[in-house]
């Protein structure tokens, strides 16, 4: 089984052990038949949480012109959140700092329609951070690949070459 898994690719394991995690969760969320809002709620922050550390997406956001990309608005504040926020002595910092942005979202969201539960946005930011965290523990000592790290954004001379 091991020989499988090493044949995939980084970003499609990533893939595999998230999505797997969401539909435990997203399960255990239908079966307890809550509210429909509070699970899109639920699902809006874990996504959130899911497209801010795929591997590699962060670098091509940042890289390329995609000046009208809400995905490229997400990358770009959890950017500069982190550059201006650093509390990485505390444990699960920067986990705090990434769920900045979702949940002022939600709060907006929750401010211009009125309805939902603005826990189940905190639990959904918890549940993936919680599943990211297990599913990444490395058992051997490696050097850790320091996702919180934001790259530099280049200069406009670069895109030239």
């Amino acid at each position: 089984m091991k020989n499988i898994w090493d044949l995939f690719s980084e970003l499609s394991r990533y893939y595999i052990k998230s999505m797997l995690s969401f539909l435990l969760f997203w399960i255990i969320l239908v079966v307890l038949k809550i509210d429909y809002l509070n699970i899109v709620f639920f699902i809006l922050t874990y996504i959130w949480h899911f497209t801010l550390l795929t591997p590699g997406l962060k670098e091509k956001m940042l890289v390329r012109k995609q000046r009208f990309s809400f995905l490229n608005v997400i990358i770009r504040i959890n950017y500069y959140l982190q550059l201006f926020i650093k509390i990485k002595n505390v444990p699960f910092g920067p986990a705090l700092v990434r769920s900045i942005s979702p949940l002022l979202f939600i709060f907006i969201l929750m401010t211009a329609g009125g309805n939902g539960n603005f826990i189940f946005a905190v639990l959904g930011s918890f549940c993936f951070e919680l599943s990211y965290y297990l599913t990444n523990r490395k058992i051997i000592s490696t050097p850790p690949n320091d996702q919180e790290m934001p790259p530099a954004i280049p200069n406009a001379e670069s895109f030239h070459e």
